[in-house]
């Protein structure tokens, strides 16, 4: 009766063991797969813990918010994506915004509002905006991109590189390196889009 006693505790002890051993492991492998995705999220922030965007004359630049609009001009039929990206500030906010014809998978129009100081070194807003049917009027100025909609998830991806220049503030500005700036680097996935036809199929019913 003793035997049995001293058996049935050591089956115990080991099951035990084996089980916390188990869990170990499990914990393991479970840090393992997390990892990747934690350091692919650390990678795309930046450095005031926005999600990377892009590269504005060389500095990175990053959202805390993106959103777009899918619409139809109803004269020539034209579709064309808006795509907006958010940045909020201690006070106020920048905002990089694309526009692409759908259609033709083409880059029409950028237009970026960004923080930059004046004479004084006060920071204030300044409005770069370009078209692709102006450019000859602006040498320094180019641009390229295109975009992909999932008609399904709703979603949009694309990429962008123009350069554009500041008409309206270049007397305010303090330094001369921000008359002229230059996006590169800027892909973008996975931003939801809303589409005008959607409310247009609403009506219908």
């Amino acid at each position: 009766m003793k035997n049995l006693f001293n058996t049935i505790i050591i089956m115990a002890v080991l099951y035990s063991c084996g089980e916390t051993v188990k869990k170990v492991e499990d914990r393991a492998e479970n840090a393992t797969e997390i990892n990747p995705e934690s350091k692919e999220k650390t990678v795309a922030k930046t450095a005031d813990n926005s999600t990377y965007l892009c590269k504005i004359n060389g500095e990175e630049w990053g959202y805390t918010s993106a959103d777009g609009l899918v619409s139809r001009n109803s004269s020539t039929n034209v579709r064309t994506a808006t795509i907006t990206f958010i940045k909020k500030l201690a006070k106020g906010s920048e905002s990089v915004q694309l526009e692409y014809d759908v259609d033709a998978n083409t880059l029409t129009r950028v237009l970026a509002e960004l923080k930059r100081p004046d004479m004084e070194g006060n920071l204030f807003t300044n409005f770069y905006n370009q078209s692709a049917d102006r450019l000859d009027r602006n040498p320094k100025a180019s641009m390229s991109g295109s975009i992909t909609l999932s008609e399904d998830q709703r979603v949009a991806a694309g990429n962008a590189l123009f350069t554009v220049q500041n008409d309206f503030e270049k007397d305010k500005l303090g330094n001369a390196s921000d008359l002229l700036i230059t996006i590169s680097d800027l892909n973008f996935s996975g931003v939801p889009y809303s589409d005008t036809d959607d409310l247009k199929k609403l009506f219908k019913k």
